[in-house]
């Protein structure tokens, strides 16, 4: 017998057998994931103080969202990315807004249901799921020039007022999140004003597919979230000095890369910044945020007297390490270490070798106080008094901010100054850094040119009045059109009851579509089946581009004029940044009483229109 011949074939034998059984125990263990993904997900899902019961069907479509989230790993981390950059940066202003930061998970989400059957990817860059209509609802500028949707800031003060108001509209939090992802019809026809209320709600449809969407998403990423790292910590650096300049002498001032800064201001839509409300952010390392904030007040106080540069002087010092980790600096000549991303004050003490309390002492500080990523906090008691005799107050600075940028205790400023309290500066203050100001001597302002000149103090403030006023026009509106909610409801209520038997049909796309978008029809296939996402990218006819444009005089001149713009009626002009409901809350009136007195259809408005706000 060959034995040679005989252990070849054996081996061969062995070798296929061995790849079968590979193959076959990783198919089964991938079933097993599978199955363990889908059976973590219960039938119970908390949100805020909201709880999201789901049936077999939904569930089961909410695994499979949870499943192909978690697959895609490169999009996963993506939006972890994002989060880990986003979230320090509107933790503060979600809190302040009174809004359950469950919802922070919102800031990098983009996906609207516009029907029962369908929903949208806004475009890219876009915070907060902002559609058009929401956005020109808190005032959000939309024009040739930015897209204010796609500012993180100003997306995010005014997505917190959305959700305010609609807080206060439907007293449910719940209903508040479907009321930001979904439009006004969906709410309508799956008729959550009658069956929504109290803290237990009720997800019986695929109709309710942007909430199960959204879930899935929260699901996977806080999971996530909580053991991610980025290996490049980033933080969000907001630069005001940046009217009439372009992105590529912004970049200059600031020493970094012109097509990151592109990246990170996707709300202008040309290379200089105009005048206005918003500012320039900044994506940089957490390391190099002293750096960045150096650069930036000498781009903004160049050729000013009464400079204060240098502050704080930062120095690297790595040997005050205690071998816990940080980044360790002397800041004004006293040791301090920088915060880094997830840092809070428990960890800088630990890290630090301090307790709790010396480390909130060292920096007058309550337990309750935010962190920021970058800054550098002290380990060691601040100075009696600060290396310049004086400073000027900029923009929104408070006493506690001038004390920790030039290493002074907070009580030693309000003696200097003789102030009581501690709170934003006026512009311009001339604030005492080492002697007492005199009794018989004014407080003293010093003149310099404003960083926005077209500021707008009432744009996104959480103001309770007109927040008040909104929610009584939508009330009325809703009781003025309730009949016909009546009729929609019913059409609704039958469509939900037979869409687990039919398959949706894909819409037919609408060829006067301005705005180029992405569209994922979710289809239902049936009670086992999950959605099936077909994605259509819809291009910008030529004819409709040429038709938004203003109307020549001669045109104007023929077009008949409404009758009731004749004598006893009071007209208002459309303003910039002006809507609709802004129109109804100066002028006292109701939303739907500039629908009937003007035959509109929608709350789109242009600059110029003449709009009938009431009788004389």
């Amino acid at each position: 017998m060959n034995l040679r011949a005989f252990f070849n074939i054996s081996f061969k034998v062995m070798k296929r057998s061995l790849i079968l059984f590979m193959f076959f125990t990783f198919s089964l263990a991938s079933a097993q994931t599978n199955a363990t993904r889908e059976s973590r997900v219960p039938y119970e899902i908390k949100f805020a103080d909201v709880t999201f019961q789901l049936n077999d069907v939904t569930r089961y479509l909410m695994s499979q969202e949870v499943a192909a989230i978690s697959k895609n790993t490169e999009l996963k981390n993506e939006y972890l990315s994002k989060l880990s950059l986003v979230i320090p940066f509107i933790e503060s202003l979600v809190e302040n807004a009174h809004i359950p930061a469950d919802f922070t998970y919102l800031s990098v989400y983009n996906k609207f249901q516009k029907s029962l059957s369908a929903s949208v990817l806004l475009e890219q860059g876009v915070f907060w799921c902002l559609d058009l209509e929401k956005a020109k609802d808190v005032d959000l500028i939309i024009d040739d020039r930015v897209d204010e949707r796609k500012h993180l800031l100003l997306a995010s003060k005014g997505a917190l007022v959305c959700l305010r108001r609609n807080q206060v509209l439907y007293e449910n939090w719940g209903k508040t999140l479907f009321a930001h992802i979904a439009s006004r019809e969906v709410l309508k026809n799956l008729e959550t004003n009658r069956k929504w209320s109290g803290n237990y709600i009720v997800l019986d449809s695929p109709s309710y597919s942007s909430l199960i969407q959204f879930l899935a998403f929260k699901w996977v990423m806080e999971v996530e979230f909580n053991n991610y790292r980025n290996p490049m910590q980033s933080i969000v650096y907001e630069y005001k000095n940046a009217a009439g300049k372009s992105l590529n002498l912004i970049a200059a001032d600031l020493n970094v890369d012109p097509k990151e800064l592109l990246f990170s201001n996707l709300w202008l839509k040309a290379n200089r910044v105009p005048e206005g409300e918003a500012n320039i952010l900044v994506y940089i390392p957490s390391n190099k945020y002293s750096e960045i904030r150096m650069l930036d007040e000498m781009s903004r106080n160049g050729g000013n007297q009464n400079i204060d540069l240098g502050f704080p002087v930062l120095k690297p010092t790595p040997e005050l390490s205690k071998g816990l980790g940080g980044m360790f600096y002397t800041s004004n000549n006293l040791k301090g270490i920088q915060a880094e991303m997830c840092d809070d004050f428990v960890n800088l003490a630990y890290k630090a070798n301090i307790s709790n309390k010396q480390f909130l002492e060292y920096n007058e500080m309550s337990d309750r106080d935010f962190v920021q990523i970058g800054q550098v906090y002290y380990i060691e008691a601040k100075s009696d008094k600060a290396a310049i005799p004086h400073h000027i107050v900029k923009n929104e600075e408070t006493l506690w901010e001038i004390s920790q940028q030039y290493g002074v205790k907070l009580s030693k400023l309000l003696k200097y100054n003789r102030m009581e309290t501690v709170g934003r500066l006026q512009r311009g203050r001339v604030v005492w850094m080492q002697t007492t100001r005199p009794k018989n001597k004014p407080i003293e302002y010093i003149e310099f040119p404003l960083e926005n000149k077209n500021e707008s103090p009432e744009r996104l403030k959480f103001d309770d009045e007109v927040i008040s006023q909104y929610v009584d026009t939508q009330k009325e509106d809703e009781e003025l059109g309730h009949k016909k909610e009546i009729t929609e409801s019913q059409k609704a209520k039958a469509l939900v009851e037979n869409q687990l038997k039919e398959v949706f049909k894909s819409q037919v796309l609408d060829k006067n579509e301005v705005e180029p978008i992405e569209e994922t029809i979710l289809v239902p296939k049936n009670k086992v089946q999950p959605f099936v996402q077909t994605t259509i990218v819809k291009e910008v006819p030529t004819s409709k581009v040429e038709s938004v444009k203003l109307f020549s005089e001669e045109l104007k001149e023929m077009i008949d004029i409404p009758k009731n713009y004749a004598k006893g009626y009071l007209v208002h002009e459309v303003k910039k940044g002006e809507t609709l409901y802004r129109i109804s809350v100066n002028y006292k009136v109701s939303v739907s009483q500039l629908h009937r007195l003007n035959n509109l259809n929608n709350n789109f408005i242009e600059v110029g229109d003449r709009i009938i706000v009431r009788k004389y």
